[in-house]
C-alpha cells in the first residue's frame, strides 16, 4: 500500500492536526460542522483523537466516522467504522468525539477521516475528509555533497544518514532498508542507516535525498538538501541554421534548427533539457520562438515570417553551462531591399583595432547606389547604436571601419531609405576584444641548490588587473647560444597578475617569460634578464653505514658516513663542515622520525650513537647550500633482538 501525495503537507509535524469547516448553506439544518483529528505519531498507543462540533436547529441525532485509506486509483477503502458519542453541550450545539488506535503494521501510511452526520429531520450530511499519516518520523543527518567543486563532467556523490524515531521518549536509531530517492531512482539505506548515490549534476534536486518517498509507508516522507558545491560553468557552442529558403512571403512559417554543446573534458558534448529562443532584429529585437533542446543538445524551431532582418539564436544559461549565441541567417521577403555577402573582420580584434564590415545593398537585385548605410554595435545584441556611417558604390557595394571596438559584442549594417519607408540589416556577426597585456616586474635570479627563480606581474596594458589566471611560459637561452628552450610554464595570479616559478640550472644564460595570447588577451612583451649561476659541487655519500646490523635491546646503534664532492665529474675530495641529518623509520611505519643533526669533519666524515630500542631503518640527507647539491645515503636495516 502507497501513501498519496496529498499528506505531504503535514508529514513534517509530530503532532498533526486536521480541520474541516462546512459553510452555513450545507445540506439539511446541520451548520458550523467541524471536524478535527489530533495524533501523536510518536505516541505509545497510536490513538487518533477525532472530534466534530455542529449545530442543528433540529438536533443532531448521530454521528458515524469511517476511517479510510488509498486503494489505488485515487480511490479510498474503509477499514474502520466508529460512532462519536456526544461529550458536550447539546444535540442542537454541541461537541461529538471518539478514539482510533492505527496499527502501523498493518495499517500505516495515508489515512483519512470521514464523518457523516444524521439529524432530526431526518437529513445526513458529509462533514469533509480530514488527513493524518501513519507513520514513523525520519530525520537525514550528516548529508554531505561531494567534491566541493564540479562542473558537467564530474559526478557528484551525495551522502548521508537516515534516522527514525519510533517513541518520544525513544532517540532517533539508524533506519535499514529506506528508500532514498534522488531525481532518477532509489538506493536503500543499510544496516547503519547510511546512504550514498552517484550522479552528474543538473540542478539543486541533485542535492536533495528524499526518504520514505514513495517508499514504505511506516516512514514518514522527508526531503533536505546538501550543501552546494562550488560549480565552474562550462561554455558552450550554439550551431543553428534558417532550413527555410529565403526569400519568404509575408506570413510563412520559417524553421531553425540546430544543435547546443558544451566545451566539456573531453570535448564537445550535448546540453540537454536547455531552453533555446530565437529572435528576430529589425528596427528592434523581437522573441519570435522557443525550444527546449533534447537529450542530444538539439532543437528545432517554427515561426510565422512577420519582419525582415538577421535572425539571433540564444541558450539559456543553467547551473552547469554558460548561455550560448549563434546567428543562423536572416528573414527577407522577395521585394525590397536586402544586405548580402556581410562580413566582418577580424575577430577577435585587438583593443581599440580597426574592424571592417563590408557587403552589398540592392533591391530585387538591382544594387542601391549612394546609400547611406550605419554600422551598428550592441552588447546584448537588443539595443543597438550608430558607431560608423558610410555610402554605398554604383555597384551598391559598402566599405566601413571603425575602431570602436572596446567591448565583446555584435556588429551589423543597417539600411533606412530617405523617406524611412523601407529598411534592411545585414546578418549580426559577434566579434570578440581582445585586450593588450604587460608583463612587469619582471626578475631571474639564482639561488641554493641550483635553482633559478623567475618571477613577475601579468597585467592590461593599461596596468589594470586581468581578473583571472593566464599562463605564462618560461624560456632559457644559455650564455654564447642562439637558441630559445622552454623550460615550463606557470600561471598568473587571477587576483593581482603575479607569477613565480623555479628551475634548475648549472649554466649562466638568458631567462625570459611571455603570455602567447587567446580570444581575450593579446599576447604580452618578453622582458629577459641574465642569471650567473655560481658554481655547484656535487655530493655523494661515498660511505655510510648503520651498524650492527643485529643488535640486542638497550644497545648501542652506530650511524656512520663519509660525505665527498666533486666539480663536472672531476675526482672527489672530502665535504667538509656540512649539516647531515639523520632519520629512522621504525618497522612498520611509513613516517621517518629526525633522530639527529651532525656536522662533517676536515675530512668529511661523521658519526652518531643512538640507544636501540626498535627494529627499522636508518638514512642520512645532506639538503644542499648554495655551492653543494642535496643527496641521500640510502637505507641501512638494523634488527634489534
Amino acid at each position: 500500500m502507497r501513501r498519496t501525495r496529498t499528506s505531504a503537507v503535514i508529514t513534517a509535524l509530530i503532532v498533526a492536526v486536521a480541520t474541516f469547516l462546512v459553510p452555513a448553506t450545507a445540506r439539511a439544518d446541520v451548520t458550523d460542522a467541524n471536524l478535527s483529528v489530533a495524533f501523536d505519531r510518536l505516541s505509545a498507543d497510536r490513538v487518533a483523537g477525532i472530534t466534530l462540533t455542529a449545530k442543528s436547529a433540529s438536533g443532531v441525532t448521530g454521528v458515524e466516522v469511517t476511517v479510510e485509506q488509498p486503494s489505488g486509483d485515487d480511490t479510498w477503502s474503509s477499514i474502520a467504522t466508529l460512532p462519536l458519542t456526544r461529550t458536550g453541550g447539546t444535540a442542537n450545539d454541541g461537541t461529538w468525539t471518539a478514539q482510533q488506535t492505527l496499527d502501523i503494521a498493518t495499517h500505516p501510511g495515508s489515512t483519512r477521516f470521514v464523518a457523516e452526520i444524521t439529524s432530526a429531520d431526518g437529513a445526513t450530511l458529509t462533514a469533509g475528509h480530514q488527513y493524518i499519516d501513519n507513520c514513523y518520523p525520519l530525520t537525514v543527518n550528516g548529508l554531505t555533497a561531494s567534491p566541493g567543486t564540479i562542473d558537467a563532467d564530474t559526478p557528484l556523490t551525495v551522502s548521508g544518514t537516515v534516522l527514525a524515531q519510533t517513541a518520544a521518549d525513544a532517540q532517533p536509531q539508524p533506519a535499514e532498508g529506506v528508500s532514498v530517492w534522488n531525481t532518477t531512482s532509489p538506493v536503500v539505506t543499510g544496516a547503519d542507516g547510511s546512504f550514498s548515490f552517484t550522479h552528474q549534476y543538473a540542478s539543486a534536486l541533485s542535492l536533495q535525498a528524499n526518504p520514505g518517498w514513495l517508499a514504505d509507508d511506516q516512514w514518514c516522507s522527508v526531503g533536505k538538501f546538501a550543501p552546494s558545491p562550488q560549480i565552474t560553468r562550462q561554455t558552450v557552442d550554439v550551431s543553428a541554421e534558417i532550413v527555410t529558403p529565403q526569400p519568404v512571403g509575408v506570413g510563412d512559417e520559417v524553421v531553425v534548427e540546430g544543435q547546443v554543446q558544451r566545451n566539456g573534458a573531453a570535448g564537445p558534448a550535448p546540453v540537454g533539457k536547455v531552453w533555446v529562443a530565437a529572435y528576430v532584429t529589425a528596427a528592434e529585437r523581437e522573441e519570435v520562438a522557443a525550444a527546449m533542446t533534447a537529450a542530444d543538445g538539439t532543437f528545432r524551431m517554427t515561426f510565422e515570417a512577420r519582419q525582415a532582418g538577421p535572425v539571433t539564436v540564444q541558450s539559456a544559461q543553467n547551473d552547469i553551462v554558460w548561455s550560448g549565441t549563434a546567428t543562423p541567417g536572416e528573414v527577407s521577403f522577395a521585394d525590397g531591399p536586402q544586405i548580402s555577402d556581410f562580413e566582418v573582420t577580424p575577430s577577435p580584434v585587438g583593443y581599440q583595432q580597426p574592424i571592417r564590415a563590408t557587403g552589398k545593398l540592392t533591391d530585387a537585385g538591382t544594387p542601391i547606389a549612394g546609400a547611406s548605410v550605419a554600422l551598428q554595435f550592441s552588447a546584448t545584441g537588443t539595443d543597438w547604436q550608430d558607431v560608423q556611417t558610410g555610402q554605398t558604390t554604383a555597384a551598391g557595394d559598402f566599405d566601413i571601419q571603425s575602431t570602436a571596438t572596446t567591448q565583446d559584442g555584435f556588429w551589423r549594417v543597417w539600411y533606412a531609405s530617405a523617406d524611412g519607408t523601407a529598411t534592411a540589416s545585414s546578418d549580426i556577426r559577434e566579434v570578440n576584444v581582445q585586450f593588450g597585456t604587460l608583463l612587469e616586474n619582471f626578475a631571474a635570479a639564482s639561488g641554493s641548490g641550483a635553482t633559478v627563480t623567475v618571477s613577475g606581474t601579468l597585467l592590461r596594458s593599461d596596468g589594470t588587473q586581468l581578473g583571472e589566471e593566464l599562463p605564462v611560459h618560461v624560456y632559457f637561452m644559455a650564455d654564447g647560444e642562439s637558441t630559445w628552450e622552454l623550460k615550463g610554464s606557470t600561471q598568473s595570479d587571477a587576483a593581482d597578475g603575479s607569477f613565480e616559478a623555479q628551475f634548475t640550472s648549472y649554466e649562466d644564460g638568458y631567462w625570459t617569460a611571455a603570455f602567447w595570447g587567446n580570444d581575450d588577451f593579446t599576447r604580452s612583451n618578453a622582458p629577459i634578464g641574465f642569471v650567473d649561476v655560481p658554481g655547484q659541487f656535487t655530493t655523494a655519500f661515498a660511505e655510510f653505514a648503520a651498524s650492527p646490523a643485529t643488535v640486542p635491546s638497550g644497545g648501542t646503534i652506530t650511524v656512520e658516513g663519509l660525505l665527498t664532492r666533486s666539480v663536472g665529474g672531476g675526482a672527489a675530495e672530502a665535504a667538509p663542515d656540512k649539516p647531515v641529518f639523520i632519520y629512522f623509520l621504525p618497522a612498520g611505519s611509513q613516517t621517518w622520525e629526525q633522530k639527529a643533526a651532525v656536522q662533517t669533519g676536515a675530512d668529511g666524515r661523521f658519526a652518531q650513537t643512538f640507544t636501540a630500542d626498535q627494529d627499522g631503518y636508518w638514512t642520512a640527507w645532506f639538503y644542499g647550500d648554495e655551492g653543494h647539491l642535496s643527496v641521500n645515503s640510502g637505507s641501512k636495516h638494523v634488527d634489534v633482538q
